[in-house]
Parts: C-alpha cells; sequence; structure tokens
C-alpha cells in the first residue's frame, strides 16, 4: 500500500529553523579563520606549507569525523551531537586565536574539524528525522543546504567587516560570546523529533516501509559522488577563486565577495527545486539537471582563465554554484526517501565523510599542481570539468535509484 505523506506542523518547520542556524556554524567558524590568514602567518612566522598543513588537518579530522559519527549519531541522538559539535567549534576557536605555537593551531583546527563533523552529521540528520513521512523533504534538505552558504558569508564577508571595525581581539571574543549565546538558546529551544511530536514517528515508521535497510546502498554511493563533485567545486571556489580573480587584477575584497557567490546562490536554488522535486515526487531528473549545468559551469570558468575574463569566472561560480546546491539537497533527500529512518545518520556519514575528504583534496591539488606544472589553470578546470561529468552525471544515471524502484524491489 501506497505512503500518504502529510502536511509538516508548525513545530516541525521551527525546527528546521533552528536546524539550520545550528548548522550554519559550522562553515562559519570552518573558513572564518581564511579571513585573518595574514595576521596569523605574520604573528606566528608561518610560511605558506604551514598554513596549508592547518587546512589539511581540519579537512582530515573532520572527514575521518564524519564516519565516525554517522556510525555512532542515533545512539546519542541528533540534538545532543549538534550541541557537541558547536562546543567544540567554539573551543577549538578560541584555542586557535590564543595559541601559542605553531602545534597549537594545529591542535585547535584538529578540535574544530571534528567538531564540524558533529555539526554536518548530526544537524542535517536531524532535520531528515523531523521531515520524516511529509511531503517538504526536499525543502527540509535544502533549507539545511542553505545554512552552509550563510554561515559562509557570514565567514568570508560579514567577519571580516566585524574584524575591521571591532580589532581583532575584541572582534574574536564578541564573536565567540555571541555564538555561545546561540548554542545555549538551541539547547533550550532545540529537540529531537520524538521529545517533542509523537505523532512524527509513527508517520516516520508508515513511511520506512520498502526502504534499503543498510546504511551502504547504491543511493549512498550515488550521492557520495554527487557531494564529491559538490565540496569540489566549493574548493575551487573558496580556495582557487580569490587567487585566480586576483591575478585578474581585482582586490582582496572583491575577489573574496564573488567567491561567496558559490553558496550564496545555493540557498535560492535549492529551496526552489527541492520544492519541485517535492512535488515531483521524484529526485533524479533534478541531480541530472545540476549535473549537466556544473558541468557547463567548469566550461566556461575554462574559458574565463584562458582570456582572463572576470566576467565569464562570476557567471561560471554562480552557475556552478547554483547546481551545486540543486545536487547536495536533492540527494540527501532521495536518501531520505530511500533509506529507513535509523541508517539515515550511517548513510549521511558515509556521504559526508567520502566527499568531504575526496573533494576537499582532489579538485583543488589538481589545479595547483597543474598550475605549477603549467602556469595554467584551464587544464586543471578542463580535467575537474570530466570529474564533474563523471561523478555529477554518470553516476546519477548508473547508482541513482528512486523510490517507487526500491519499493517495487523490495516486493
Amino acid at each position: 500500500m501506497e505512503n500518504t505523506l502529510v502536511n509538516p506542523t508548525k513545530k516541525q518547520w521551527i525546527s528546521l529553523v533552528l536546524c539550520v542556524i545550528a548548522g550554519s556554524i559550522a562553515p562559519f567558524f570552518q573558513y572564518c579563520h581564511g579571513t585573518m590568514a595574514d595576521y596569523f602567518m605574520d604573528e606566528y612566522n608561518l610560511s605558506y606549507t604551514q598554513w596549508g598543513i592547518i587546512n589539511s588537518t581540519y579537512s582530515f579530522a573532520c572527514g575521518i569525523g564524519l564516519f565516525i559519527v554517522g556510525a555512532i549519531v542515533e545512539k546519542l541522538g541528533c540534538k545532543a551531537w549538534t550541541m557537541i559539535g558547536i562546543a567544540m567549534m567554539i573551543v577549538g576557536h578560541i584555542i586557535f586565536f590564543f595559541a601559542p605555537s605553531y602545534p597549537v593551531l594545529i591542535i585547535a583546527r584538529i578540535i574544530s574539524g571534528a567538531g564540524n563533523a558533529c555539526i554536518y552529521n548530526a544537524a542535517y540528520t536531524l532535520a531528515v528525522h523531523w521531515f520524516q513521512g511529509t511531503n517538504k523533504v526536499g525543502v527540509a534538505t535544502a533549507g539545511m543546504t542553505g545554512a552552509d552558504g550563510i554561515g559562509t558569508f557570514l565567514a568570508l564577508y560579514i567577519f571580516a567587516l566585524v574584524m575591521s571595525h571591532m580589532g581583532m581581539t575584541s572582534g574574536n571574543i564578541t564573536v565567540v560570546a555571541i555564538v555561545a549565546v546561540i548554542l545555549v538558546l538551541l539547547i533550550i529551544f532545540l529537540k529531537d523529533p520524538g521529545d517533542a511530536e509523537a505523532g512524527n514517528e509513527a508517520a516516520a515508521d508508515a513511511a520506512d516501509d520498502g526502504k534499503f535497510d543498510k546504511a551502504l546502498n547504491t543511493n549512498t554511493i550515488a550521492h557520495s559522488l554527487i557531494v564529491t563533485g559538490v565540496l569540489g567545486g566549493l574548493g575551487i571556489a573558496n580556495y582557487w577563486g580569490p587567487t585566480m580573480m586576483q591575478e585578474m587584477g581585482l582586490s582582496n575584497s572583491t575577489s573574496g565577495l564573488i567567491s561567496t557567490l558559490y553558496t550564496l546562490l545555493g540557498i535560492f536554488s535549492g529551496l526552489i527545486f527541492g520544492a519541485i522535486s517535492d512535488k515531483m515526487g521524484k529526485r533524479k531528473p533534478s541531480l541530472l539537471i545540476a549535473g549537466i549545468g556544473m558541468t557547463l559551469a567548469y566550461v566556461i570558468m575554462i574559458f574565463g582563465s584562458m582570456w582572463s575574463s572576470v566576467a565569464l569566472v562570476a557567471v561560471a561560480f554562480m552557475l556552478a554554484g547554483f547546481c551545486a546546491y540543486v545536487a547536495y539537497p536533492i540527494g540527501f533527500a532521495l536518501i531520505s526517501d530511500t533509506v529507513k529512518s535509523n541508517k539515515i545518520g550511517g548513510a549521511n556519514g558515509i556521504i559526508q565523510g567520502v566527499s568531504f575528504l575526496i573533494g576537499m583534496f582532489v579538485f583543488q591539488q589538481v589545479v595547483g599542481v597543474v598550475k605549477d606544472a603549467t602556469d595554467s589553470y584551464w587544464i586543471g578546470l578542463a580535467f575537474c570539468a570530466v570529474l564533474i561529468f563523471l561523478v555529477n552525471v554518470v553516476s546519477v544515471l548508473i547508482f541513482a535509484k528512486e523510490k517507487d524502484q526500491i519499493q517495487k524491489k523490495a516486493k
């Protein structure tokens, strides 16, 4: 018998907003230290290699942490792990800013990276749990994707403004105090769905019929590859984008602002296509449109690099971000559609762990290595375009299965 999906309640929408607020703290503390790079490199006499190690250590800690948290998130509860993650990132940021030496800087980023893993996995899983059995799962996952754009914008632009107006020490102390207050409010008001709305569990149980009962399945594989492409593009936008545009003559602040377009447009595209996919009852068409659009964006980026055209590079970032943040939430919605509720945390851990470790390393390293070897960006970007086509188009065609396909196979 076909399950009837219901409209979300007011409590569910409020809980989604709280999950988005919690989720935005992860990218904020992930990227905000980048706006202080000059200060720390001067203060600690760091080389670019040492600064790169700090970033790589963070990514490694987060990537490994995502596998671990995914395996155990359901035992303690998603809310608890989200709160632990925020607290860890606050502590990590404090230690980082007041670190007495380079090794302590690395330790601080390990703590923050592990905290990031807790938030990314638990907050996303919590939002999905809240919307299990409803007809707005795509909108919910898109809202959580919007958290990434919000946090990145706050980190790369608003945080820089705060530092310039308040000074390095006062600005950081103020930001930490604000996030600490947000943590207290989330502890008070954010709930796991079973604690706040008993009917939600019954809807989730009914929606579990005919779904994958293992965290590792074809849709998990598909979305692991999809998000690898998304994070690969995000890494290029955040790490190489400003450098590319500065070499074309733009200022640091303008380059950084254009680079944030990758995530800012995702706030809107995810919600639009999330609602469309909810209405259609299918996720695969949106995923394919997103993959084709991302591939096209890289082609535009290649020509922008070859012709030293800031306009083309900016258009490429906007198109890539728009499409990437269609793929990101719709893929998580597909997981919610086809994986049993108590396995979603584990599936998310696999997806986020694989994609974070590969996407945040491979794409940027390819561009960097090719740039060193050829003094050109476009060759590396061309290689990334091929990777994007493979992981965001071909993998969807091969591995992604709609919920009706899974249910028919189960019968």
